[in-house]
């Protein structure tokens, strides 16, 4: 009997997500947007230190830098439809940081991110800044912890 309890106990370990993270890094006035369990560990390979970074930050060349990090996602499926939803933002043609931001604020106030992911206000996110980036309105619901340098 132990035995059966002991492997549910490791079946169900085993079934457990690790967090996975939303991020923003930027160099030379590019922005590129991901998610992933380990951000630290992916920015390095988006500067090339490992590999496995994306095309397009490898195409720009090391100096990538985190503008924030948003936790909170209770599984890998909620990171991607966010990050999805973050490049789908109108207009898309708007590039640059500034624009990058203003779009990830209008996100955080949408009730639902894709018309498939849960209520917004379930999924209680913590947007975590790395560095300054001027925004004009920087307003989110109370279920979000924004925390500004």
């Amino acid at each position: 009997m132990a035995a059966v309890a002991n492997a549910n106990a490791v079946a169900n370990v085993a079934n457990v997500e690790e967090p996975w993270l939303f991020y923003i890094v930027h160099n030379k006035g590019c922005t590129y947007a991901g998610v992933s369990p380990d951000p630290v560990k992916r920015l390095r390979k988006h500067n090339g230190e490992l590999a496995g970074g994306a095309k397009y930050t490898l195409s720009k060349g090391p100096g990538w830098e985190h503008v924030c990090l948003i936790s909170g996602f209770q599984t890998k499926t909620q990171a991607l439809q966010f990050e999805w939803a973050s490049k789908h933002v109108p207009p898309r043609d708007a590039g640059g940081l500034v624009n990058r931001v203003k779009k990830l604020y209008i996100l955080l106030n949408k009730t639902q991110w894709t018309s498939k992911s849960p209520a917004a206000h379930t999924v209680p996110l913590r947007l975590e800044w790395k560095m300054q980036v001027p925004c004009v309105d920087r307003t989110v619901p109370s279920y979000i912890t924004d925390i500004l340098l």
